[in-house]
């Protein structure tokens, strides 16, 4: 009489000896304990039954991977070395959240790509979003023309540098008009005093233009003037004309036709300054008035 420890052990064996010879070809290759320990019984391995199928050699040959793969362990529950050794799927990174229309505002002519789905568990299993969308270009803004602000700048420019050649030419043509008329009365002036220097009051007289209070002189009263001041105070030693000054009216603008000069004469006993009166006769200068010789 065998006891209750032993029974379940000879039923097994008994169950595996009445099974066919199909059915024990495809027995399975693992040998699940129970969940837990038998009451007053020791825990033991599970044995390994070793079922060698009929056929031959050849289904001897079958069987020997699944022997070997017996001996190496493949029970369950697998050992560590096989979550050791499994691959891991990769691991994709999350997408970002797609920004609103509002808050996304890129600049024109950048590349935007279509939003991605977020990921989502289903089953407990991870799911990838899909490749993306190929990129688009937005359309770029229509840029503003600036044709007529160049037109109009340019325009101005013209314009302001015409204005400046046009005051440039009168400037240029009032200062050589007044330096002719300065440069032809000064040349009087020294033509005069050379000849009273030299004594020659006949070319002398030909400078002037008598007006004025020097309206009616003659030649004749001019030499004896101007023979009586050799005498006193003696000859024309030097002499040294100063700037002409013309007079100018605020109705008409400056007169170039009538200036008035200051001559600092030397004689051998008297230094003194003469102011001469000018005026253009007939085209030529000539000394309209004098205060002294």
């Amino acid at each position: 009489m065998h006891s209750s420890d032993e029974q379940p052990a000879d039923e097994t064996m008994k169950q595996a000896t009445e099974e066919t010879p199909e059915q024990q070809g495809f027995q399975p290759l693992y040998e699940f304990p129970p969940s837990g320990p038998l009451p007053d019984e020791a825990a033991q391995p599970a044995p390994i039954t070793r079922v060698m199928p009929e056929g031959g050699q050849e289904q001897e040959a079958e069987q020997k991977p699944v022997h070997a793969n017996a001996q190496q362990g493949f029970v369950y529950p697998p050992p560590p070395s096989y979550y050791q050794n499994m691959v891991v799927p990769p691991q994709y990174p999350t997408m970002p959240l797609p920004q609103s229309r509002t808050e996304q505002q890129a600049p024109p002519g950048d590349v935007k790509y279509a939003p991605q789905p977020l990921q989502r568990q289903m089953g407990g299993v991870q799911t990838y979003p899909p490749p993306g969308a190929p990129p688009f270009e937005s359309q770029p803004q229509v840029k503003k023309s600036y044709r007529w602000a160049w037109i109009i700048a340019a325009i101005l420019s013209v314009t302001v540098l015409a204005s400046c050649g046009l005051c440039g030419w009168g400037a240029y043509n009032l200062f050589n008009t007044t330096f002719q008329q300065v440069s032809g009365s000064l040349e009087v002036v020294n033509e005069y005093y050379t000849n009273l220097q030299s004594k020659n009051y006949t070319a002398a007289y030909n400078d002037l233009a008598p007006q004025g209070q020097m309206s009616g002189l003659t030649q004749d009263q001019f030499t004896r003037q101007a023979m009586q001041r050799d005498v006193q105070y003696g000859p024309v030693l030097s002499f040294v004309p100063g700037q002409p000054s013309f007079s100018n009216n605020p109705t008409t603008g400056p007169d170039l036709s009538r200036f008035t000069v200051t001559v600092d004469v030397k004689r051998t006993h008297l230094n003194y300054t003469v102011l001469l009166t000018m005026m253009k006769e007939r085209g030529n200068w000539k000394i309209t008035e004098y205060d002294q010789i």
